[in-house]
């Protein structure tokens, strides 16, 4: 059940950074365009696809090797996603080398953000169990 809140939350954090990150590249790439509502649609399905990779993470304490690994591995499936599916909702032109080298900055950009935002997270919870537990072992 862990697993399934971890993916929904980094759903959320993704879709921010995405739509985010979005605006900046079609400001970029495609200037004054107009846009239908298909394209959100297909941020929420590669956001959420994305999101997915979270289930690579070890659920117990894992060594940094291990969690380097996934980390590598997850980025490397978040690429392949959203190149993959920017490829085929024609986000961009894959002969484009500029529109590719955008996205591959987007990409690398936004995955670096989300990772901060949870290595922080994951301190102040560590943080705020080590307080309870020194709480809880001072009550005994």
């Amino acid at each position: 059940m862990k697993k399934i809140a971890d993916v929904f939350n980094t759903f959320v954090y993704v879709v921010t950074a995405v739509v985010f990150g979005s605006a900046v590249y079609i400001t970029i790439f495609w200037g004054d365009s107009t846009l239908g509502v298909k394209l959100l649609w297909e941020i929420l399905l590669v956001s959420f696809l994305c999101s997915l990779g979270t289930l690579l993470y070890p659920e117990k304490k894992a060594s940094k090797k291990v969690i380097w690994l996934c980390r590598a591995l997850h980025y490397v499936m978040v690429n392949a996603v959203v190149l993959g599916c920017g490829i085929w909702f024609e986000w961009f032109y894959a002969d484009n080398l500029p529109m590719v080298f955008g996205m591959l900055i987007l990409i690398a950009v936004i995955f670096a953000t989300a990772s901060f935002i949870f290595w922080k997270r994951g301190l102040r919870m560590a943080a705020l169990m080590n307080e309870r537990l020194k709480i809880y072992q001072g009550a005994e």
